[in-house]
Parts: C-alpha cells; sequence; structure tokens
C-alpha cells in the first residue's frame, strides 16, 4: 500500500467516524417532557387556562389546537369561541387536578411565557387520552401546527378533525360551517309574549240623578208609586217630582201633610 492510499484510507476512517458521532448526537435519546402537575384556577378560552402547580400560578396553552377567538384584544368573538370556552370550562372545571405534559418536539413555553403541552385527568395519558384531542374531536377545535413543526401527536389529531368535519360536529356544522374567522352571531331574542289586556270590569249604571244635582239612593220602603230616597238629607215635595204616591210606613220625609195617606198632594 502506497503513502498515498494509506492517507487516503485514514482520512475516509476519519470522516465515517465524525459522520458518526453527528449523527448519534442526532438521533440521539429525545429529550424527556416537562411535566407540571397542579390544579385547574381558571379557564381563559377554549384553548387557554391558568393552574397552580409547584406554588406558582402558570398559564397554559393546549398545544396542537386552535379555538375561535373570545378575549383577544382587537378582535370580534368568532364564531364558535363562546361554545368552545364552555366545553372547555365543562371538561376542567376550576379545582380540577391535571398533569401538564410538553412536546419535547416543541418549544415548553411560548413568546408569551405560556407553557405549551398536553392536558390530562388523573390516569389518562397519550393523544387520545388528552383534553385537547377530546376538543378536535368534538369539534370544538381545529388541529394547529405551529411553525410547520408537527407535533407529536399531529397525525391522531387530524385524523380526529376528518371525523368531527365529517360529521359536522361543533364548528364543523351550522352556525359556523367550518367558518371560525367571521363574527359570532348575536343570539336570537324570544320575542316577548304580548300580554293579555286585562278584562276591564263591567261600570255599574249611573243612578239618575234627581233635579237636586244629588245621586240617587235606594228606594225609601215607607213609600210607593215613587223611588223616594231614604234620610238623610230630610226632603220635601219641592225637592222631588214625584206627586200622589202613598205613605205605606212612617213618613220619615213629612210628605204627608194632612195624613190621608198620600203624599205631595200638590202640583209639580
Amino acid at each position: 500500500m502506497t503513502m498515498l492510499h494509506h492517507l487516503r484510507h485514514l482520512l475516509h476512517a476519519v470522516t465515517a467516524t465524525l459522520v458518526a458521532l453527528v449523527v448519534g448526537a442526532s438521533v440521539g435519546v429525545a429529550a424527556a417532557p416537562t411535566v407540571l402537575n397542579g390544579t385547574v384556577t381558571k379557564v381563559v378560552d377554549g384553548d387557554t387556562i391558568k393552574v397552580e402547580a409547584r406554588g406558582f400560578e402558570t398559564t397554559m396553552r393546549l398545544i396542537g389546537i386552535d379555538t375561535p377567538e373570545t378575549k383577544r384584544p382587537g378582535y370580534p368573538v368568532q364564531c364558535g369561541g363562546p361554545a368552545a370556552s364552555a366545553e372547555t370550562a365543562r371538561l376542567l372545571p376550576r379545582g380540577t387536578a391535571v398533569r401538564l405534559v410538553s412536546d419535547p418536539s416543541q418549544d415548553v413555553r411560548d413568546k408569551y411565557g405560556r407553557f405549551l403541552g398536553y392536558v390530562y385527568l388523573t390516569g389518562r395519558g397519550g393523544a387520545q387520552g388528552s383534553i385537547n384531542y377530546r376538543l378536535v374531536r368534538t369539534g370544538f377545535a381545529k388541529t394547529y401546527v405551529y411553525g410547520r413543526i408537527p407535533f407529536r401527536y399531529a397525525g391522531p389529531f387530524l385524523g380526529a378533525e376528518i371525523a368531527a368535519k365529517k360529521a359536522r360536529l361543533g364548528v364543523w356544522g351550522p352556525p359556523c360551517n367550518g367558518n371560525t374567522t367571521k363574527p359570532q352571531a348575536a343570539p336570537a331574542t324570544p320575542a316577548t309574549p304580548a300580554t293579555p289586556a286585562t278584562p276591564l270590569a263591567p261600570t255599574p249604571p249611573t243612578p239618575p240623578t234627581p233635579p237636586t244635582g244629588r245621586p240617587a239612593a235606594p228606594c225609601d220602603p215607607n213609600y210607593t208609586g215613587a223611588c223616594i230616597p231614604p234620610p238623610p238629607p230630610d226632603l220635601d215635595c219641592s225637592e222631588i217630582t214625584a206627586r200622589r204616591f202613598r205613605v205605606v210606613g212612617r213618613d220619615v220625609h213629612r210628605f204627608d201633610t194632612d195624613g190621608d195617606g198620600s203624599a205631595c198632594e200638590g202640583r209639580a
């Protein structure tokens, strides 16, 4: 073997060793995920919650999903946003024990300092065990890949989205029909039923008014042949129009001046 061949062989060996070292480092054991155990303190919206863990409250962004905006400054409430927030609040009520697991293929926190990961209830794990997956499968969220770097469970999540879309669940059905960028329609205000008119009580007939301007009173039983009101006040024949009516009891008004039983015999 010539010296030239020997040098070439040595160069190949060194190059192969360097390549092996580089490849080995790049395909070595994946970084372990960051795990936080805590309790839910607040649901911010469909894909963001707050969790108390290690004595601190941290904001957590559910990785791999996106729900319509409800509180983003400068943006209207988007179609399906309130429903997604309500569903996340239903699945993760305040005080719920959760396990947050980051994805080694992504950053642990985003530029806003939010923890990025999967949310699990006690005893759950994997793609389908996460709340993230459940929101996609039920149509409350869409799959979201940030920066064209697929997250660990991108495949199962996309499959869940296709199934939800086919079944027209959540945002894939009306009124959004997949368009979550349009504003949320205001709920229809139910028509106020007309208040039925209160029936008016029948108005009693007004008794005829005698010439004196006083309203008629019930007829005094001491007289017949005319309706004479009982006293008070005490009346005389000039204050009534009736003539020649009979006194059948006590002449309380003293109409029968001659005592023959016929009252107010004079002319009207």
